[in-house]
Order: C-alpha cells, then sequence, then structure tokens
C-alpha cells in the first residue's frame, strides 16, 4: 500500500477533513491536499504524528512514507 491510499482511507475512517488535520499538525492545507495527491510525503516528525492521530505504529507511517525504520 502506498502513503497515499493509506492516508486518504486514514482521514475517511476518521472522520476527518484536510483543514481539521492541518490544525492538527499546524502545517497549510495545502500540504495535506498534496499529500493526498501523492505529490509530497510528510517530513518523519509528522509522520509520528500522524500514527498518534491515527492509532497505528509510527514505524508503520515511516515505511508507507518512505522512511527507513529498524525496529
Amino acid at each position: 500500500m502506498s502513503f497515499r491510499l493509506w492516508f486518504g482511507e486514514s482521514l475517511v475512517d476518521h472522520d476527518l477533513t484536510v483543514t481539521a488535520l492541518s490544525h492538527s499538525l499546524n502545517v497549510f492545507d495545502g500540504e495535506i491536499e498534496d499529500w493526498l495527491a501523492g505529490r509530497s510525503l510528510p517530513a518523519a516528525p509528522q509522520c509520528v504524528l500522524l500514527a498518534e492521530l491515527f492509532e497505528t505504529s509510527p514505524s508503520v507511517v515511516l515505511r508507507l512514507a518512505g522512511y527507513t525504520v529498524i525496529d
């Protein structure tokens, strides 16, 4: 699964809007939209915050975003 697909599904599953998530992560709406469109990926610290918000393992989110994770 790609980050873009996981991220889109997670937003829907948690009933979050782009605006609500951007406020939670302290980023612009456009940055969230870029992640959804696959134009960019979040930085590692943002991946960790996403994992907390979506109640999943940070290593899963980091891997989906292309970061090397050593367990």
